[in-house]
């Protein structure tokens, strides 16, 4: 061949590329520069502005995003090119550069860009956060906490009385943009016309910052405060127990209102989170809660049929108002099964309300019953009241077999979820252990420069992220299907890890290893939180053990009560023992079911907690040792052929075992605890939750007084406070409706208005500018005095850990003198709340948390770290500079 010949010339290629994120404005976050960087890890609608430094002169270049949009780069000061592209999806981009023949080339490998996502709010009720049975005359203080990654723009309480029209109370109008709220609200049940079997609904919602065009919604459960009896009535019904003993509101249709409760709670959620169900998942649920709706339609229509045909209403007049709750509870479940047949559960709602409202009816008329059967046989009885009696006796048998039937079912599904617990957690230890291993990578190949230039490194910290993200999913639906809330903390705790991992793998060759460090803390904190979750679920487990075994012997003392009415010549001897076999043997599956369940909890918690798994399961060997279940079922025969000495002897020596048994349980209960470590870590979280409300409180009444003095003389006071009080919740609910939402926030916080706390500054009608109205003066009064009480418990447990509290002690007396005087929602006790009672407990918060790191107590998601986060030290740093200008200011 002829000679050829070959002439080498050096292409351009990147050497380093910085990025600038700036993120979207509704975040409230300032420009944040990285360094010799490439992978973009940020939120969605976040503009990344690239400076691409090359190995050589270029005339310029482009950025290829996704192998299909083109972004020019232009060359700027020092040959140094600039560029822009703004986050949208996950992909990829490379950089081209101009070469000496003026052709694009290829000059960098592929970037990845990982989207971030926006978490939703996180909103949960801390008081009372379940359902409660309350008085009409209570005040019953509710509190809501929520927290977002990047700022809450409103949080209000939604409620209704008896399934009525739905009424808004605004706690946060969102004039900044915070990122933790916590606001309470008082109910004043005096001023709502409520009777036993009533009940007022409630959830709280939350939306995120007004500047976000597409802000997402949060909301929590659906709450009940149930009202009871006031007065001797209830009292004397709690004490005899038997069928009290079941659900939330109690009675021996207590499992049918829990049923119906959780009908309509299962109901909201749907229609809270339709969007996170496909098509043919919400109609298959839809579908399920028809079918739990016609199902428990049929057992209280078949409970009402045996009422009429077994004459206990002809021969007991006190159960009159039971007949006549039921049935309508029948037509109203009739209504609500055919609207979520026709899958419109926000239609079926109302009825469902109405229909639980019914059967509660029926619970609280029922204790009645139980009170007047109580003192008749407590008065010697007679043969007058033996039939009535034995009729209700059979009315308590069915209940109590559809009671257990339903908390079988129950006690499967908590089973389950305690399951898929055990696994997360397995999971959780083994995801953080090999993030510690990443972060130790990372050092090392921050340590070997040769490492360092090769790059690379993040596809295993993408693949943590995404399994953190799974655990965070699974989470979340635990704590949807099972009303958990409490785990979608954990559950938040996870994406933040996986939002640092995510962040660590696009900054391997610079920073990653501080946002490694704080990925491993925020899983050190889930699994903190999952392990103060199932120390409580512990409890409630023992609890409900607890609960059965008293329950077990309130049966035991009607058996021994049955035994004594042998022979009296009121009814047929065998009917009479044929209920009490059929009892027995209900006795005796609900031993071996507690025996089943005390093995169980033995076992769960030999772990962390010895002590009470030792008395777990020596409680659950007692049974087998006294042979309970054996001498349970062997009684039928001694009640039947044996003298009526004889069985009551044995019936008194089968209840012996089961006090016995119940003593054990206790001492079980009573050996569940934490360590020092937890308890302080759990102080620790109580006082920053403390400074959090009290800020939120101060800005809620800043805003208060800002509106009120912004109004013109006159729009205030057309109406006197109690005035407002005396108005049907029926009545309210249809004046809200076509107001505009300022008005909607006024009456919502006047519904309830009054007179305000003794002491307090009444303002005048004529609406003097900055003085706050007297619902607002009422309700902020009464959660400053929550915030005092919270306070001194906290002061009260730190004492008895032996931890310093005088500072503590300051901030009380400061809070007690100011909800004494009459500058609430003044100037100065607005000036007094932030400059003294909130910096006060900021500093003690500051002492705590130096006093454990100190004593080497430090948090569980902290211990072990050598290293700290850089965001950490920003944050010590803001707060030693805020603590610098607040002392200024006082001298």
């Amino acid at each position: 061949s002829p000679l050829f010949r070959i002439s080498v010339s050096d292409l351009p290629y990147v050497d380093r590329v910085d990025l600038e994120y700036r993120f979207p404005s509704y975040t409230g976050l300032s420009s944040q520069r990285q360094e010799d960087s490439g992978d973009i890890a940020a939120l969605q609608g976040t503009r990344v502005v690239l400076s691409v430094i090359t190995t050589m002169e270029v005339g310029g270049g482009a950025i290829i995003l996704n192998d299909k949009d083109t972004l020019l780069l232009e060359v700027g000061a020092e040959g140094v090119l600039t560029g822009s592209l703004t986050v949208r999806q996950e992909g990829l981009y490379r950089i081209l550069l101009r070469d000496f023949q003026d052709e694009l080339v290829v000059g960098s490998p592929d970037y990845i860009i990982d989207v971030l996502e926006d978490q939703p709010p996180s909103i949960s009720f801390t008081r009372p956060g379940r359902d409660i049975n309350v008085t009409s005359v209570e005040e019953v203080f509710a509190e809501v906490r929520v927290e977002d990654d990047y700022g809450i723009g409103r949080l209000e309480l939604l409620y209704s009385v008896n399934g009525g029209p739905e009424q808004t109370q605004v706690l946060y109008a969102g004039g900044t943009a915070r990122r933790q709220v916590t606001a309470g609200h008082t109910f004043f049940l005096e001023e709502i016309d409520l009777e036993p079997g009533d009940f007022i609904s409630y959830y709280a919602r939350a939306t995120e910052s007004e500047q976000k065009r597409d802000g997402q919604v949060a909301a929590t459960d659906i709450y009940f405060m149930e009202v009871r009896p006031f007065g001797r009535e209830y009292r004397q019904a709690e004490q005899q127990g038997g069928g009290m003993q079941g659900a939330a509101g109690g009675g021996p249709t207590g499992e049918l209102s829990e049923r119906q409760r959780d009908i309509v709670a299962g109901t909201f959620k749907m229609v809270r989170d339709r969007e996170q169900y496909s098509t043919e998942g919400f109609n298959e649920n839809l579908a399920t809660l028809a079918l739990a709706q016609g199902k428990l339609r049929e057992d209280v229509q078949t409970l009402v049929q045996r009422l009429t045909t077994r004459g206990i209403v002809q021969l007991d007049s006190s159960f009159q108002a039971v007949a006549e709750a039921l049935p309508i509870a029948v037509t109203e479940m009739g209504i609500a099964e055919e609207r979520l047949g026709e899958r419109m559960p926000q239609d079926a709602l109302s009825p469902e309300q109405k229909a639980l409202q019914q059967l509660q009816r029926a619970e609280a008329a029922y204790r009645e019953t139980q009170v007047s059967r109580g003192e008749n046989r407590g008065g010697g009885g007679g043969g007058q009241q033996s039939d009535p009696e034995d009729l209700a006796d059979l009315f308590d048998l069915e209940m109590d077999k559809m009671r257990n039937q339903y908390e079988q079912v129950q006690r499967g599904q908590r089973q389950q979820m305690d399951d898929e617990l055990d696994e997360v957690q397995q999971k959780l230890k083994e995801l953080a252990q090999r993030q510690q291993q990443e972060n130790e990578r990372l050092r090392a190949r921050q340590q070997n420069l040769a490492d360092q230039a090769a790059g690379g490194g993040g596809e295993s910290q993408r693949r943590l992220a995404e399994e953190a993200e799974e655990l965070a999913r699974q989470l979340e639906r635990l704590a949807r299907e099972n009303s958990r809330p409490e785990l979608d903390q954990t559950a938040r705790s996870l994406r933040e890890a996986a939002e640092e991992m995510r962040r660590a793998a696009a900054n391997a060759r610079n920073s990653g290893v501080a946002q490694g460090v704080a990925a491993l803390d925020e899983l050190r904190e889930a699994r903190r939180l999952l392990d103060q979750n199932r120390s409580s679920q512990l409890q409630g487990d023992a609890q409900d053990v607890l609960r059965r075994v008293k329950r077990l012997a309130e049966d035991e003392r009607d058996i021994i009560s049955d035994v004594e009415r042998l022979n009296d010549g009121t009814q047929s001897q065998a009917d009479r023992i044929g209920r009490m076999r059929e009892r027995k043997e209900e006795m005796a599956a609900e031993v071996a079911d507690i025996e089943a369940q005390l093995d169980r909890l033995g076992r769960e918690s030999q772990r962390d907690q010895k002590d009470a798994a030792r008395k777990l399961t020596e409680a659950a060997r007692s049974i087998r040792d006294a042979k309970l279940r054996e001498k349970i079922l062997y009684s039928r025969g001694v009640i039947e052929t044996g003298s009526r000495d004889y069985a009551r002897n044995f019936e008194e020596q089968i209840a012996s075992d089961i006090a016995q048994l119940e003593e054990l349980v206790e001492e079980g209960i009573a050996a569940i605890g934490e360590s020092r470590e937890q308890r302080l870590a759990r102080s620790l979280d109580r006082t920053r939750e403390s400074v959090n409300a009290l800020e939120s409180m101060n800005e809620r009444l800043r805003e208060a007084t800002e509106q009120q003095g912004q109004q013109q003389p006159g729009q205030q006071g057309q109406q006197q406070p109690g005035q407002q009080g005396q108005q049907q919740p029926g009545q309210q609910g249809q004046q809200q409706q076509g107001r505009q939402e300022g008005q909607q926030e006024q009456s919502g916080q006047n519904r309830q208005g009054g007179a305000p706390p003794a002491g307090s500054q009444v303002p005048n009608q004529s609406g003097s500018p900055g003085r706050l109205r007297p619902g607002d003066l009422r309700q902020f009064g009464r959660e400053l005095m929550e915030r005092q009480n919270e306070l001194t418990q906290l002061r009260q447990e730190l004492e008895r850990e032996g931890v310093d509290v005088s500072e503590l002690d300051e901030v009380i007396a400061d809070l007690r003198s100011l909800s004494r005087s009459r500058d609430i929602g003044e100037p100065l006790g607005l000036e007094r709340l932030e400059s003294e009672i909130i910096q006060g407990l900021k500093d003690f918060e500051y002492a705590l948390r130096k006093q454990l790191l100190g004593a080497e107590e430090a948090l569980p998601f902290l211990a072990g770290s050598e290293d700290v986060p850089s965001e950490y030290r920003e944050l010590v740093e803001e707060y030693y500079r805020e603590l610098a200008r607040s002392r200024r200011n006082r001298r």
